[in-house]
Order: C-alpha cells, then sequence, then structure tokens
C-alpha cells in the first residue's frame, strides 16, 4: 500500500505516521542537527495521541449548503428590527446572530426572541435541504473505523445542526465517541468551548489530540485548546490559507489519516 504524506508548512513532506510517532519540529520546520538528534532520541518515546477531533462539513461530508441566500435572508430579518449591517462586528453567521439577539434583548427583548428564533428556523430549513442531496466521503466511516480498531478516540464537532447531520450519517454514533453540533453547546467553533466539551467527554487533553478539518476555523479551534492541528483539502480552503492560519499539516483529504496506523 502506498502511504499517505503529510505536508509541514513549508513544503517538508512526512510519512503521515511520523506525525503521530516522533515530536514535531520547532514551528520554523527547519531540520538540523540538533533537531535530528534530539528526535531520534525522543522517538523511543513518542507522544500518545489518544483522540482526532473531526470537523463534519467539508470533511468527512459534502453539504451544499446555500450560505449566501441564508445570510441574506437573516439579515433581511435584521433590517426588518433597525438593525443595519454596518453594526455589526462578528464575521461568521452564528455569531452575527448572538450578537443581533443582544443589541435587540436592551430594548426588546421579545423582539430579540423572535429574531434568534427564526434565524434559527431559516439555517435549519437550508441546512435540511442539503443534507438531502448530502453525503458521505468515499472511506469516510472505514477511516473512522480503522481509528477506533486502532485505540484512538473519534470525535466529530460541526457547527451544523445536528438533524442535518443525522439525515446524512444516520450511523453517526456507531463510528464515533462523541458527536457535538452547535445544539449541544452554547459557543460553537472557533470558540474554544466546543472543543472543550469534546475533550471532557473524551477524557483527554488537548496535547493528546489532534483537529482536522476543512476551514480555518477548525486551525483556530484547535489550536485555541492546544490540540495539533491538520487542514483537508476537500473544502474550499486552500493549502496556502491553512499555511497563513497556522495549520501544522494538510492532507489532500481527512480519510488519508487512517493510514498513519499503518506502519
Amino acid at each position: 500500500m502506498k502511504r499517505a504524506k503529510v505536508e509541514g508548512r513549508h513544503g517538508e513532506v512526512y510519512p503521515i505516521f511520523q506525525y503521530f510517532r516522533i515530536p514535531i519540529f520547532n514551528s520554523s520546520n527547519k531540520v538540523n542537527k540538533s533537531d535530528t538528534v534530539k528526535v531520534l532520541k525522543e522517538k523511543t518515546q513518542p507522544r500518545r495521541i489518544k483522540a482526532v477531533v473531526f470537523d463534519f462539513d467539508g470533511t468527512l461530508a459534502v453539504l451544499n449548503i446555500d450560505f449566501s441566500a441564508m445570510r441574506e435572508r437573516v439579515f433581511d430579518l435584521m433590517r426588518q428590527l433597525g438593525i443595519r449591517e454596518e453594526a455589526i462586528r462578528e464575521k461568521y453567521l452564528l455569531e452575527i446572530i448572538d450578537e443581533v439577539y443582544e443589541m435587540l434583548w436592551e430594548k426588546n427583548p421579545s423582539g430579540a426572541e423572535t429574531f434568534y428564533q427564526a434565524s434559527h428556523d431559516i439555517l435549519h430549513e437550508v441546512e435540511m435541504k442539503a443534507a438531502e442531496e448530502g453525503r458521505l466521503l468515499d472511506g469516510a466511516t472505514a477511516a473512522l473505523k480503522r481509528l477506533r480498531e486502532k485505540g484512538i478516540k473519534v470525535g466529530i464537532i460541526t457547527r451544523n445542526c445536528e438533524d442535518a447531520v443525522r439525515k446524512v450519517f444516520p450511523k453517526i454514533n456507531d463510528y464515533c465517541d462523541v458527536f457535538v453540533s452547535r445544539n449541544s453547546v452554547k459557543k460553537v467553533k472557533p470558540h474554544p468551548d466546543h472543543l472543550t466539551h469534546v475533550m471532557k467527554s473524551l477524557k483527554i487533553s488537548g496535547k493528546e489530540a489532534v483537529m482536522v478539518g476543512d476551514h480555518m476555523i477548525d486551525v483556530q479551534a484547535g489550536k485555541r485548546v492546544g490540540m495539533k492541528t491538520i487542514g483537508v483539502l476537500t473544502g474550499r480552503t486552500k493549502k496556502e490559507e491553512f499555511e497563513r492560519a497556522g495549520a501544522d499539516y494538510v492532507l489532500g483529504e481527512a480519510t488519508e489519516i487512517y493510514e498513519l496506523m499503518e506502519d
């Protein structure tokens, strides 16, 4: 079997299992003699990775969510309540909804509740529509199964709603140790609470886990809790964008990760 490779932030390529078996080089990823000696000395005492946490949309599954339409419908609600776009500081839609809710609550609590519920109804509707034609990436279940067979715990997190994920992946609980959608937490990734919830459920620390995702949000989330991060190119994020975000490694797709155990 041809081994999958992982690519360092500066173009270095290593067998993917090496990432889990020996310490990562320094942030510059420049290999010098002292680094090599250190690696050789520590190779017999490898860092123990106990869990891999995956994003869902774009990482394990294909869901063509119409984010533009979703955003415009929420912004239309916002405008109807007198909130202008220029007043918004947040970048992502879930956080924008929370921000507008807080703004409205000060003067119109009932209006704030109505806006919040209507906005989430829009998100749910658009996500469920996408889930009707959504599918798991080829090899996704095999990769998850292989990791668990090797004693690696598997977590899956998503900013998506639980209903949409379960429509695409009805047997998700059979392939992971914990699944945390936005419905289960107050703050979603990149806020650290999302991954902290996973870590508590799996009884691990950030240093014992890896975050895998197709978006820079996944890299940001992983780093905020001390995890190493792997970007995958099955979404819309390019290799260079992952590098700028500080991803430790980049893979073609998440399904390659199971080959790290084939050493």
